[in-house]
């Protein structure tokens, strides 16, 4: 019997490892989830989502400088992040948990 439980166990970790984001993407998420746990940071980064959806398609050159100065404070660790979603399909495990994560960081925006 306790060979069953063991098997069954190993069986579980096995596809829950197989579900599990890329190492680029769970790099991403835990930049992500650092952003929202630091107000500075999550200000900034709400800032920069604000000046975005406020610029909207537009092509101006200042509303783009403002959003490139405000990914700069960021960091690297976001710039990173950010890019990581380059083409990333959303239906796939990747694409859900940084997806997930980028709207959770998002909902913490005023």
């Amino acid at each position: 019997m306790r060979r069953v439980v063991l098997a069954g166990v190993v069986a579980c970790l096995g596809i829950a490892g197989a579900l599990a984001a890329s190492p680029k993407i769970d790099a991403a998420v835990k930049t992500l989830q650092g952003i929202g746990a630091d107000a500075g940071r999550l200000k900034t980064f709400c800032d920069m989502t604000k000046a975005m959806d406020e610029a909207g398609e537009k092509e101006d050159a200042a509303a783009e400088a403002k959003i490139t100065g405000l990914m700069q404070q960021l960091g690297p660790d976001f710039e990173a992040a950010w890019n990581a979603a380059d083409g990333l399909d959303d239906n796939s495990d990747d694409g859900k948990a940084y997806n997930a994560a980028m709207d959770d960081l998002a909902g913490k925006c005023p």
